[in-house]
């Protein structure tokens, strides 16, 4: 009897154990669900970009820039937040992850290190155990520490695009991804996980762990003319519909038009026309907060009875600058067209405060801060071009193929101050 009551336990703990490690069973509903629009954003804050943060949804982040305070600043009115963390490659210029690599992190293919010249990184292997805890102690360390409510995978794509002609690598690559995935939700139960691009991937074997997808290129004048997309737009429909996945969107082009075939598609969109270096301000103000606002104080009756109106919560917006990631786009249209407003002009006050906070900066500090601005816009224009050619070559290749892999070898911006190539 005894012998049959710790089976049934030990059935039970395994049981919640095994829920656990795939968000099905660690939670009742998807983090993103009713996230309407949202912004990447690669370079750093400031006071003015942390406020208009707040308006959006979601906002996509490089969490090296933050601090723990920053973090809860933007969420203060519900915003989610999600940090960037590179999964199938690693740039040269991160020393401190580069200095802890094994030779067995880096894929090799006949006996030699993939390396993109593009970007100076390294194509890496995910099915390493040793590399699977230096991403986890990454995100223990830059996400959960700071209070960000999940984490934005780049490079997922990479494993469709340099492995989909062998079957064998293909599949121990992705039960590495599927295995760092579980253990992930293992400790950090129901963060947040969104992959870009791996569309088969996804399909084959992401989706019960991950939350969403990032689609990047999807401009409206490709898209409706090609059968691969069109294609694609109803697999991830159908991956929404059974494992509760959502395909965020970004476009580079006619944004108005991508916009909509997004939000038709049941997708969430976003034009960024810059390589998210430039924070694109008051395209969103926030209408309602998410957190419950108090019941409002009862009025003694007067001679006439007093009118009570609700306090309207104050929206903040602020004055865009372009964004600047080359391959995905933020859009010119307001991501939720009902909610969008042009923020107000600072009063004379927040000017005056700003000069003089200008003021205090050193010259030290000034000239390093031209001197990043102008290493942004150079190496954005750099991968704008590297993009162009790569989306080219790689549709080519899914026309032979035949296959989801990921139309374009997609690299989300950012470097040690502003990219992470």
């Amino acid at each position: 009897m005894k012998l049959k009551k710790l089976l049934m336990s030990l059935t039970v703990v395994l049981l919640i154990v095994s829920l656990n490690m795939s968000k099905t069973g660690a939670q009742t509903m998807n983090p993103l669900d009713g996230v309407k629009n949202y912004q990447v954003y690669y370079g750093h804050p400031t006071e003015a970009i942390l406020k208009d943060m707040q308006n959006y949804d979601l906002v996509i982040i490089e969490p090296l820039h933050y601090t723990k305070a920053q973090v809860e600043q933007i969420k203060a009115r519900g915003t989610k937040v999600l940090g960037y963390i590179s999964v199938m490659e690693v740039a040269t210029w991160n020393t401190g992850l580069m200095s802890k690599l094994q030779s067995g992190d880096f894929f090799t293919r006949n006996g030699q290190r993939v390396h993109y010249s593009e970007w100076d990184s390294y194509l890496t292997n995910i099915a390493s155990p040793h590399f699977q805890g230096l991403l986890l102690t990454e995100i223990q360390n830059q996400v959960i520490a700071k209070g960000i409510d999940g984490v934005f995978m780049d490079t997922v794509g990479d494993i469709d695009n340099e492995h989909l002609n062998n079957p064998t690598v293909l599949k121990q690559q992705r039960d590495g991804l599927v295995n760092f995935l579980k253990q992930a939700r293992a400790r950090y139960g129901d963060i947040a996980m969104v992959q870009n691009w791996g569309f088969d991937t996804l399909e084959t074997s992401t989706a019960p762990y991950v939350d969403g997808i990032m689609w990047e290129s999807f401009n409206v004048d490709t898209i409706k003319s090609d059968a691969w997309s069109q294609n694609m737009i109803k697999k991830l429909q159908a991956v929404d519909a059974k494992h509760s996945v959502k395909t965020l969107t970004i476009s580079t082009r006619l944004s108005a038009d991508s916009h909509k075939l997004a939000k038709d598609s049941g997708f969430i969109h976003f034009h960024e026309a810059d390589a998210y270096v430039n924070w694109n301000a008051g395209l969103v103000t926030r209408t309602k907060d998410t957190a419950p606002t108090p019941a409002p104080v009862a009025v003694a009756p007067a001679t006439k009875p007093a009118e009570t109106t609700t306090t309207k919560p104050a929206t903040t917006a602020t004055t865009k600058p372009a964004a600047t990631k080359p391959a995905t786009e933020t859009a010119t249209t307001p991501v939720a067209k009902p909610t969008t407003t042009t923020k107000p002009a600072p009063s004379t006050n927040d000017q005056t405060a700003s000069k003089e906070k200008s003021t205090q900066k050193t010259k030290a500090e000034l000239k390093q801060e031209k001197k990043d601005k102008k290493k942004a816009k150079k190496l954005a224009k750099k991968h704008a071009k590297k993009h162009a050619a790569k989306h080219e070559t790689s549709k080519h290749h899914q026309a032979v193929k035949g296959k989801m892999c990921g139309k374009v070898k997609h690299k989300t911006a950012g470097f040690l101050n502003f990219f992470k190539f």
